[in-house]
């Protein structure tokens, strides 16, 4: 995120309530150091301060992460954007501290300062798995506040050895029934440069009975945004630079008086390994109109749906060679 551009937003934004820095830091309950920090591009508040610095200073947090006024047509694309962003950043922060790290290490303990570097080799180099953001981290925080009260489910993936297509695909039961399998989204390596990792969100909105479904790879430079529309034929290949993906999906369609319904989910819990040309589950969004029943990813896997619940949605993907 462009630290300085934030600032310069807080601080306008500030000055046209006829508000000084020191007012703000009260309000907060912090020191007005801390608001001229911010102001000067220095650093960010903490993210648990995210709402209430909003709140005094009349804007959305989508308009915050983003340093600038948002027109209400694109809210949508901003959240997105402000959602990818904030993963991408946290992960630069992750390496940049594992290397400093390693070059402590070394200092510290020149005798063993090859093993060192293989091990930071070893660690720095993508393996294969796919695990859930923590919940605690900031940028999950920060999803939460941008996706509403449905919450934002997270996946971050990492690959050492290259494949072909990296394909997520929808089920729908009813009643413990299968429905129907569909392709959502499928991304192409062939001809093209690998990335090492990506990241997959699935945001649910009950209000609209959506799922958003999103894969974005890591590569170091945005690109144009690409639209995959539910069962579309063919294929999305990656240009040679960070490209994301997206595809919108309906939930309890043609059903009456979906507005009543419950809902819950399940979703992997811990890094995952990879295997080629397996289908791995990712989060199964569960809905019942008087009482839902709990399941797990694993039952889904192999086959186990139970007919308590009216309506489950099981998201899962594969990496082909």
């Amino acid at each position: 995120m462009d630290l300085i551009k934030i600032g310069k937003y807080i601080a306008e934004k500030r000055k046209g309530l006829g508000l000084t820095q020191r007012q703000v830091a009260e309000q907060l309950g912090m020191s007005d150091k801390s608001v001229s920090k911010w102001e000067r591009g220095i650093c960010l508040p903490d993210v648990s301060v995210y709402v209430e610095l909003c709140e005094i200073l009349g804007i959305s947090i989508n308009e915050f992460l983003a340093g600038e006024d948002i027109k209400e047509e694109n809210i949508i694309q901003k959240s997105e954007d402000n959602l990818i962003q904030v993963t991408k950043d946290s992960k630069s922060r992750q390496k940049y501290l594992k290397r400093i790290i390693a070059v402590l290490s070394a200092i510290a303990l020149f005798a063993v300062i090859m093993i060192g570097m293989m091990i930071y080799q070893y660690l720095s180099k993508p393996r294969n798995y796919v695990i859930p953001l923590d919940q605690d981290s900031a940028e999950m925080k920060t999803a939460k506040m941008l996706s509403g009260v449905d919450g934002a489910f997270l996946f971050r993936y990492a690959t050492k050895e290259e494949y072909n297509t990296l394909t997520l695909y929808m089920s729908e039961y009813c009643e413990g029934q299968f429905i129907e399998k569909n392709e959502v989204i499928q991304l192409s390596y062939v001809d093209t440069e690998y990335p090492s990792g990506g990241m997959i969100a699935i945001v649910p909105d009950f209000d609209h009975f959506m799922v958003k479904v999103t894969v974005a790879d890591d590569f170091s430079k945005p690109s144009t945004y690409i639209p995959v529309m539910q069962k579309a034929e063919g294929e999305v290949t990656v240009a040679d630079n960070w490209t994301k993906c997206s595809a919108e999906i309906s939930v309890l369609e043609n059903v009456q008086e979906r507005e009543y319904y419950g809902r819950s989910y399940a979703q992997i819990e811990k890094q995952t390994r990879l295997e080629q040309d397996k289908e791995q589950g990712l989060v199964a969004l569960v809905y019942d109109n008087d009482e839902l029943r709990a399941i797990s990813i694993q039952d889904l896997e192999n086959g186990n749906v139970v007919p308590e619940d009216d309506y489950i949605y099981y998201f899962f993907f594969q990496f082909g060679k």
